[in-house]
C-alpha cells in the first residue's frame, strides 16, 4: 500500500513538530535550570555578604553552594545552546557544500557527537560512584550532586543531537540557523 504524498507529507509535518518542540522543550528545561542555578548562587552570596559585612560573621556553607550549582549552570547552558542550534561550530564551509554532501556532514557529525556524548554520559556515572562518598564539610551534601549535572547534560547532548539526525532524515535541516530569536523570547 503506497502513500499518498498529502498523507506523507502530514506524517512528516507531525514528525518534524514533535522533534521540534522536543527540542524546544529541552531547550526551555536547560534554561530553567541555568535560571536557578542563577538565583540559588546569587542569593547565597548576598546572604554571605549581609552577614559577613553586617552582621560581622561567617556562614561557612555559603562557599559550598557554587560548589553544588555552578556545574548545573555550566552543563545546561551548554545543552540549551545546543538545543537552539546556537553552539561553537564552523558552517562556513558546510553552508556552500551541495545538500546531498551537506546532509552528509550534518549527518555524520551529530551521529559521532551522539556517541561520543551518549559514551561520556555512561563513564561520568563512574564518577558519581566514586564521588558519591564525598560531602561538602558544612553542609554534608554529596559531591555526586554535582557530577550529576555532567551525567545529564552529556544525556541529553545526545538526545539533542538524535533529534536532530531524525529532522534531518525527515527533510528538516536546521544545523546552521539559530532557533534563538534575540531579544525577543519569553521565559
Amino acid at each position: 500500500m503506497k502513500l499518498s504524498s498529502e498523507s506523507r507529507n502530514s506524517g512528516v509535518a507531525k514528525a518534524t513538530s514533535l522533534l521540534v518542540s522536543s527540542k524546544l522543550a529541552i531547550y526551555r528545561l536547560a534554561k530553567w535550570v541555568a535560571i536557578l542555578s542563577i538565583v540559588a548562587m546569587f542569593l547565597s552570596l548576598m546572604t554571605g555578604v549581609f552577614v559577613r559585612y553586617v552582621l560581622s560573621t561567617n556562614l561557612v556553607w555559603i562557599s559550598e553552594v557554587p560548589n553544588v550549582f555552578f556545574p548545573w549552570l555550566t552543563m545546561s547552558a551548554i545543552v540549551a545552546a545546543a538545543a537552539k542550534n546556537e553552539h561553537i561550530g564552523i558552517n562556513l564551509i558546510v553552508d556552500h557544500l551541495p545538500a546531498m554532501v551537506r546532509n552528509s556532514v550534518i549527518f555524520s557529525t551529530n551521529a559521532l557527537a551522539m556517541v561520543a556524548f551518549a559514551i561520556m554520559a555512561y563513564y561520568g556515572l563512574d564518577i558519581i560512584g566514586i564521588a558519591g562518598d564525598q560531602r561538602l564539610p558544612a553542609t554534608k551534601i554529596a559531591m555526586s550532586w554535582a557530577y550529576w549535572s555532567v551525567v545529564v547534560g552529556f544525556a541529553a547532548l545526545a538526545v539533542v543531537s538524535l533529534i536532530n539526525i531524525m529532522m534531518l532524515l525527515v527533510g528538516h535541516a536546521e544545523h546552521s540557523a539559530s532557533i534563538v530569536s534575540h531579544g525577543e523570547e519569553v521565559l
